[in-house]
């Protein structure tokens, strides 16, 4: 994985990604999503959203933890996951993502490989750290401590 990562420059998309995010299959339930939800977040650094991935890891949708929250325990992920995906490639540069995640308001950004395929995701903060001056980051402590 470190391998992989030091592949890309450190001011790209595949060198500040995380690798580790919470993805799950499209049929199943948001009952099912919050039990394994449950398990993994221990161990889970960064859960902002939940991806939906295809056999082989192909990014299929996402959805907020308040969307799975609100959502009927019964209903399957693939009925109201976003099909609409905003996404990054591995060789985006920073200043790149820090728009698209200014432009959509989000949280974090997942990263595609030319497939599709999710490979990580990259955060607000990173993606924003050499973008917004020091000063303003203290204004803001949801994403920077």
């Amino acid at each position: 994985m470190i391998r992989r990562l030091l592949a890309y420059p450190v001011d790209t998309a595949g060198g500040l990604m995380y690798t580790e995010y919470f993805a799950v299959p499209p049929e199943l339930t948001s009952g099912e999503t919050i039990a394994q939800l449950r398990r993994a977040a221990r161990e889970a650094e960064t859960i902002y959203y939940i991806y939906v991935t295809e056999p082989g890891g192909k990014l299929a949708g996402v959805f907020s933890l308040r969307e799975l929250v609100l959502s009927d325990p019964k209903k399957s992920v693939s009925e109201f996951m976003h099909k609409r995906l905003v996404t990054a490639r591995l060789t985006d540069s920073q200043e790149e993502i820090a728009q698209t995640v200014s432009k959509y308001n989000l949280l974090a950004l997942p990263v595609v490989d030319d497939q599709g395929r999710i490979q990580g995701i990259v955060t607000a903060d990173d993606a924003l750290d050499k973008i917004i001056p020091t000063a303003w980051k203290r204004k803001l402590p949801r994403l920077y401590h």
